[in-house]
């Protein structure tokens, strides 16, 4: 009797937990809004490539003397000018990384629908900016050996772009001599193949955008990642599971895409709970994620949770 009590005892208790675990409900993924309202320090440096406001780079330099890493960032915004999508759409993450010990250089470029954007002026202001890190590095400390070039949503896109550009034929107004190559590169819900997802870009960024991106048969091939030859450096592209903007699968259609070309694995990471904003929003368990994927692929192992 006493055992069958203690039984029963036992049940109502596991039950009793089950259900108050079931009543705490994981938190939301991060709102447009919520990520809108993050405050944006200013960055240490500010340079220009370009006339033109967007031809920007952000700099967020470390303590200390160097040489440091460098994290390439490069913003999202579906490729058109928006409220905030510029390059100050990231200069939150800026000192998150510069307290590591990383040095950021955070892109901007001219979207599709502005003056000079399209193609082929958005990538070349890509190539351009990430380039400039050569006649700079020297007086901001920076060790090119150690680069990692992280993009978000569209600028996860153009991330994975900048990694292939080195395989451009040389009459392609995108080429560049001796382009610089990131050590790595890490996507967080970026397009690779823009032919599986184009459907959905009028949709979610209005009509005539990837028509500016790529006005020809022969300007889609050298901007989506999937038509040029597998980059050299490893690849990292991180989705958040709930992500309804850029679904997990867009990342695999990619892998799938590099695998027919006989490339080099990609490393799928997709983060449970998670939505776009999570990846880009520190706090967040994806963030977590992010921020030890750029750390390993500069070969920064400590990770200090009081730095995220």
């Amino acid at each position: 009797m006493k055992c069958a009590m203690s039984l029963m005892a036992g049940l109502v208790s596991a039950t009793t937990a089950l259900g108050s675990s079931l009543e705490r409900k994981a938190p939301d993924p991060t709102s447009l809004e919520a990520f809108v309202a993050i405050p944006r320090p200013q960055p240490d440096v500010e340079l220009s490539y370009g006339p033109a406001h967007e031809q920007g780079i952000d700099v967020f330099r470390p303590r200390g003397e160097g040489p440091f890493p460098v994290a390439i960032l490069i913003h999202g915004g579906c490729w058109r000018r928006l409220p905030g999508a510029g390059r100050e759409q990231l200069r939150h993450i800026g000192p998150k990384l510069a307290n590591r010990g990383i040095a950021v250089w955070s892109i901007g470029y001219r979207r599709a629908d502005e003056d000079g954007g399209g193609y082929p002026g958005t990538f070349q202001d890509v190539g351009e900016a990430i380039d400039r890190l050569r006649s700079d590095a020297a007086r901001y400390h920076l060790d090119l050996v150690r680069t990692v070039v992280v993009g978000h949503s569209a600028g996860g896109h153009l991330a994975l772009w900048a990694a292939a550009r080195d395989r451009l034929s040389s009459a392609s107004p995108l080429h560049r001599d001796e382009p610089l190559m990131p050590g790595a590169v890490i996507s967080l819900g970026g397009v690779g193949d823009l032919e599986a997802f184009s459907r959905f870009v009028p949709v979610l960024c209005g009509p005539g955008i990837l028509d500016t991106l790529a006005p020809t048969a022969d300007a889609y091939a050298e901007i989506s990642p999937a038509a040029l030859a597998p980059p050299k450096a490893p690849i990292t592209m991180i989705s958040g599971i709930l992500d309804h903007l850029v679904p997990p699968y867009v990342a695999h259609d990619y892998a799938r895409a590099m695998r027919r070309k006989q490339g080099p694995a990609i490393d799928l990471v997709d983060v449970p709970g998670a939505g776009h904003f999570d990846l880009v929003t520190p706090g967040t368990t994806a963030w977590d994620e992010v921020i030890l994927r750029i750390t390993a692929a500069l070969g920064i192992h400590e990770r200090d949770p009081a730095q995220k």
